[in-house]
């Protein structure tokens, strides 16, 4: 295991441009990555690990001065600590790397594939959005794909932060949990994810549709100008889009 203080991390960061070892350290235990997005919270155990190889990555991206504490909180059994990027333009960095580690592309790739990621969604094209996601898909590596929703979940959803959408990830509602909200401006899109090896991408949009709007997961954002999008991840790297507005 390799351990750095946070000033040979500094140096290690500007000289490298990417953090190798933490992107290959996620790479070997994670299958899903929007752990990886967004602000933990966790005990001084964690924060702590233990030394060995077995230290959870959410220790070492702390002890390498790559998360910060912001919030210090009190429960039963003692502190909880928030912890977080210190900055956009440090999550920004980590998130390329981690998707251009997961896609096997170049960072300016990554970066073109973002832009014309949003342009689709922006337009709600929803065949567009099949095929962009289709190419950026098919660059992984084939024992990087884990035939788990949670896997296609994470990674769509890094991108979408990456493509400056606020994300809300799994919210809860008084009639279940919606997969995701992305949020820009006044447009808001209510994300329902589907992946089956046995469903069509058709019948697992039809799926999530019906979910959506069974459950009416849009109802607490019917001020804002809202639309539902459903995905399906299919068997042989097949992807499914359907826009539909409230």
């Amino acid at each position: 295991m390799l351990f750095l203080d946070k000033k040979e991390f500094k140096e290690y960061w500007y000289e490298t441009g990417t953090p190798t070892f933490l992107i290959e350290q996620i790479k070997k235990k994670s299958n899903d990555l929007e752990p990886f997005a967004k602000s933990q919270e966790v005990g001084m155990a964690v924060l702590k690990g233990d030394g060995s190889d077995n230290v959870e990555t959410i220790a070492l991206l702390f002890q390498t001065g790559y998360l910060t504490v912001k919030k210090k909180g009190l429960m039963e059994r003692g502190s909880i600590y928030t912890l977080d990027f210190p900055n956009f333009e440090v999550k920004n960095a980590f998130l390329t790397s981690l998707i251009k580690a997961y896609m096997n592309k170049e960072s300016r790739e990554v970066e073109r594939a973002n832009e014309n990621i949003c342009e689709k969604i922006k337009r709600k094209d929803a065949k567009g959005l099949e095929e962009s996601l289709r190419i950026l898909f098919a660059s992984i590596p084939y024992d990087l794909h884990i035939g788990k929703e949670a896997y296609y979940h994470s990674l769509f959803l890094m991108m979408m932060r990456l493509n400056g959408y606020e994300v809300e990830g799994e919210v809860h509602t008084d009639k279940g949990r919606i997969d995701a909200v992305l949020k820009k401006g006044n447009d808001v899109i209510v994300v329902k994810i589907k992946y089956s090896k046995e469903q069509t991408t058709e019948e697992m949009i039809k799926e999530a549709m019906e979910q959506i709007k069974d459950r009416k997961y849009y109802e607490k954002y019917v001020e804002n100008e809202v639309s539902l999008l459903g995905i399906g991840f299919g068997k042989g790297k097949e992807i499914g889009c359907r826009f539909e507005r409230v």
